[in-house]
């Protein structure tokens, strides 16, 4: 397959799941001149509004394609798949309750806390990854886990999820099996054999399988936002959904003092990290209601192709993150983890900027 973007052309081969990629990805151009191409989920809740049953079919499936057996620690990447994995892991324990399942990410915000460790990545504009010391409550029983499940949207090389395994393995010497989950992997089988240093078996699950090559349109020139989100957040943020530690599944807490019209199509949006909650959220609610959901990112996309409509918002301290895609003619319910982060976020206060076009689909 090949494909033409702004930023220059994907071709793309299949070796798994050709038939599923209308069903779960597009493609866009970056504002980064480190990587000009980026696939966009449409099942992961970030770019593009999905509805919550849509998620959770996803989290299912990749939850049994996983058939654990035994106590399972579940890590998700910051900052796209800190809800995907926070589903699978939601996901894995609700279909083995006989089984622990603890669920971490990694974040780039900072936690009165202390650090595990710490990884970069290579193609990202943000900064690097931290892992946090499980919390008390948590520690004893992930030091227990056999399994360590590590998440992420793609896999290109593989090299961050490596390190972070190897990391892992360093802090739970009592893990004897990885399993990498994707929804695509692009890992070829050179790349693959990087995982070989691993010192225990390695499983990867993906729903696409691939390879491609890009060239770039040698007219396009991007750069990063001067006003891009790239560092680490110092604001109030939450430890308690997964930076240090949980043991899943998660129940929502009393939500009555929401304000929204149920007889009004809602969209509901989780910010940066703080998905799980905000999916949960929206999961119950569509029981009762017609419900999308997505989230706020700190990365810079350009319009056009999988973009639709692209708003810009202050978050504070001469920052800006997007949404993109946000639905014109729905309720929209955005959810900060912290009222301070609440108090700085332009899509709550009515300081967002609509950046070129502002035609989208009003239902997904």
């Amino acid at each position: 397959m090949i494909k033409h973007i702004q930023a220059g052309t994907l071709t793309v081969n299949f070796s798994q799941g050709k038939e599923r990629l209308n069903q779960l990805m597009d493609f866009a151009s970056r504002e980064n001149e480190k990587r000009g191409f980026l696939f966009v989920s449409k099942v992961l809740g970030k770019h593009i509004p999905v509805k919550p049953s849509v998620m959770r079919n996803i989290y299912d499936e990749l939850a049994d394609l996983c058939m654990i057996d035994s106590h399972t620690h579940v890590i998700g990447m910051a900052e796209t798949a800190t809800g995907l994995g926070a589903g699978v892991a939601d996901s894995l324990s609700r279909k083995n309750p006989e089984l622990n399942v603890y669920y971490q990410h990694t974040t780039r915000h900072q936690l009165n806390h202390p650090v595990w460790f710490t990884l970069d990545e290579i193609h990202s504009h943000a900064v690097v990854h931290i892992l946090y010391r499980p919390n008390d409550s948590v520690y004893q029983g992930i030091q227990s886990c056999e399994r360590l499940i590590l998440v992420d949207d793609e896999m290109t090389t593989g090299r961050t999820l490596l390190l972070l395994a190897e990391g892992m393995l360093k802090q739970v010497p009592s893990i004897n099996e990885l399993v990498i989950v994707t929804l695509v992997s692009w890992l070829t089988n050179d790349k693959t054999k990087i995982f070989e240093e691993i010192s225990v078996p390695v499983k990867f699950v993906q729903l696409v399988k691939g390879d491609f090559s890009f060239k770039a349109n040698p007219e396009f020139s991007a750069h990063l936002p001067e006003n891009v989100d790239d560092g680490v957040c110092e604001e109030e943020s939450r430890d308690d959904l997964g930076r240090t530690g949980m043991l899943m599944p998660y129940e929502l807490s009393d939500t009555s003092n929401l304000h929204f019209k149920l007889n009004e199509p809602l969209v509901v949006v989780g910010t940066g990290e703080h998905l799980y909650y905000p999916f949960l959220l929206a999961e119950k609610l569509e029981k009762k209601a017609d419900v999308l959901f997505q989230s706020t990112t700190r990365s810079p996309i350009l319009n056009g192709d999988a973009i639709q409509r692209k708003i810009r918002f202050d978050i504070g301290n001469g920052k800006v993150n997007f949404i993109y895609n946000l639905p014109t003619d729905r309720q929209k319910l955005v959810l900060c983890e912290s009222e301070s982060l609440s108090n700085k976020n332009g899509l709550i206060n009515g300081q967002e900027e609509i950046v070129g076009s502002e035609s989208i689909e009003s239902s997904i």
